[in-house]
């Protein structure tokens, strides 16, 4: 009888444990679903109130491809609030992963830039990338912080070290920072790079390079083009047409009964510099059917008929068409330094070619100069924009100096096979030559190129296992800082948000090199539960049998028992085995004293 009852009791456990666990396991499947999907609102930037609706999506959809899961569907929470806290959850845990593989980062480097929204507030925006022993390389936004007063370089030093110290950064591994050309940043003796360095210096005696961002020196260098007498002309025209709602849609009609491909201009912005490109070509294109508009406006047209202004329009699109290509190519995550100095320096050199070819009147390389002179009967010349290009080339040789002064070690890092060992740093050599030599490694270069290459460099070679940790982990430019700057303002003007905008852009939005968020944040989560759970069974357990003495059994097998609850079921299984296992060997003890020296043990 009392076997028989103990396999009763056993199989009624087990049903009740089966039953516990695909709840838990739907409401865990639930949690994890409304993380994912808040992680998406926040990096598409959506707000929280979209949750809602996506929501109200779910349930069509479950409705129509399975309507039997439809309950599924609507234990998802997505509400605003829900959405918001799961935000914060999965920011708190990213931060907390930077700040667990802070102490595994052989090098790193920061990228600061700062901005004013456009609700009027200063942004200190701070990018970490770091390198790891296996040359892992992460790069995540460290912190957007609000700058409520000033925003001097001895401001901007205070933010960034005390989030240097908050993330447990290894300072002595701190190799670069990059920043525009503000004097906030670059001043000599008060800005925030030279008071970084100063306090550096104070704490290790070590020097970290500041990179001017490679973007914005490029931005500069077109300046001394300055063919303002066409860019007038062409915001005057563009102004009056797109200021004007009637004119706007006059225009637009005009185009449209002409079949054009485009239906309208872009405005023009001096501080865009990439709209530009497309602007000019855009007007290129439209001349004709513009100088036609113009007409029936009694507007000024005696530019489009001037052939020397027509040919400055011409040169001028075909220049900022190779810029704004250049400086696509700079723009971008994970870019490695060295690949982006190569980047310069192949334009330098496309450069010279193009002032050569202009002064023999070769227009291979500009096809809208090409298609003019085509059209003029070869009248007219380009020669004369070949000191145009001269110009440009003697800007480009006068900046990007903080890249041209570690090139010698960027051309190590890129081609260390074939670098001259008299030009190796002498801590570096016996090393370098070893390497060199090694036909192994030499065919692993061959196959994989770099980076990837120093992944196979035995650990022996440690001198240039951390020049190349330091290479990688270098900043070019500050571009994550202007495409973070960029997000939010599109987040305040297109969702009107009253909300702390941090909220929605730190971090999530920039997830980069971190894996798998939400799952590392639901196995933390479910782990803590658990562990906090067992321990509060034990010691209702436990309490419950003090109070009850001899009922403690009778008790415990009514797992329904409200002063314990359901998840007692785990122990109760545990107990039963036990005891099973104890009647089978004959034991006269009573189930009170069996039931109390294993509860006993439980608290163990």
């Amino acid at each position: 009888m009392r076997e028989e009852k103990l396999k009763e009791l056993k199989l009624g456990v087990k049903k009740q444990q089966s039953m516990f666990s695909k709840v838990l396991q739907e409401s865990e499947a639930a949690v994890h679903a409304s993380y994912v999907l808040s992680e998406l609102i926040a990096k598409h930037s959506k707000p929280f109130t979209d949750g809602d609706f996506i929501k109200e999506c779910l349930m069509k959809a479950g409705e129509i491809v399975c309507p039997g899961n439809v309950k599924a569907f609507q234990s998802i929470s997505l509400s605003r609030n829900t959405v918001a806290e799961r935000v914060t959850d999965l920011a708190a845990n990213l931060s907390d992963q930077i700040k667990a593989k802070s102490s595994s980062f052989e090098s790193f480097s920061i990228a600061c830039d700062e901005s004013t929204d456009i609700s009027g507030k200063a942004q200190l925006a701070v990018f970490l990338r770091s390198c790891d022993k296996n040359f892992n390389i992460f790069e995540e936004l460290l912190e957007l912080i609000p700058m409520p007063g000033t925003t001097t370089g001895e401001d901007i030093f205070t933010c960034v070290f005390g989030l240097l110290q908050k993330y447990n950064l290894p300072l002595a591994k701190l190799n670069s920072v990059a920043t525009d050309g503000a004097p906030s940043m670059t001043g000599k003796n008060k800005g925030f790079v030279a008071l970084l360095r100063k306090k550096l210096s104070e704490i290790h005696g070590s020097n970290i390079h500041h990179m001017h961002c490679i973007i914005h020196q490029e931005v500069l260098c077109t300046k001394v083009i300055n063919m303002e007498n066409v860019l007038s002309y062409i915001k005057k025209v563009i102004n009056f047409i797109r200021s004007r709602g009637l004119n706007q849609r006059q225009f637009t009609a005009f185009l449209s009964e002409l079949d054009s491909e485009y239906s309208g201009l872009s405005y023009y912005t001096e501080v865009r510099w990439l709209s530009c490109s497309k602007i000019l070509k855009q007007f290129w294109d439209l001349k004709e059917e513009i100088c036609q508009f113009l007409k029936t406006k009694n507007q000024d047209v005696s530019l489009f008929y001037d052939p020397i202004w027509i040919q400055d329009l011409s040169f001028l699109v075909d220049i900022t068409k190779h810029l704004t290509d250049l400086n696509l190519s700079l723009q971008g995550k994970d870019h490695i330094i060295t690949n982006m100095f190569d980047i310069i320096k192949a334009f330098k050199c496309q450069l010279v070619l193009w002032e050569k070819q202009l002064k023999n009147e070769d227009l291979t390389h500009f096809p809208t100069c090409s298609m003019n002179k085509s059209s003029l009967d070869d009248t007219c010349s380009y020669q004369k924009y070949a000191e145009k290009i001269a110009n440009l080339t003697t800007e480009f040789e006068t900046r990007f100096n903080d890249f041209s002064s570690l090139e010698d070690n960027f051309f190590l890092f890129s081609s260390i096979f074939s670098i001259s060992i008299d030009s190796v740093p002498s801590h570096m050599q016996m090393e370098v030559i070893e390497i060199q030599c090694n036909s192994n490694l030499k065919a692993k270069f061959i196959e994989v190129g770099v980076p990837e290459f120093y992944k196979y460099l035995p650990a022996r070679f440690e001198n240039t296992r951390k020049f190349a940790y330091e290479i990688i982990s270098m900043f070019g430019s500050t571009y994550r800082c202007e495409q973070l700057f960029s997000v939010m303002k599109g987040i305040i003007c297109s969702h009107n948000f009253k909300m702390n905008i941090e909220a929605l852009v730190n971090r999530i939005c920039f997830r980069g090199n971190i894996v798998d968020l939400v799952f590392l944040l639901i196995s933390n989560m479910a782990a803590a539960k658990r562990n906090k759970h067992s321990a509060s069974i034990k010691c209702k357990v436990i309490q419950f049998a003090k109070e009850n003495g001899n009922r403690a059994t009778a008790k415990m097998f009514g797992v329904g028992e409200s002063s314990i609850g359901d998840r007692l079921c785990p122990i109760t299984a545990w107990i039963l085995d036990v005891l099973s296992e104890r009647i089978k060997d004959g034991m006269e003890s009573s189930f009170a004293k069996d039931t109390a020296s294993l509860i006993a043990k439980s608290s163990a």
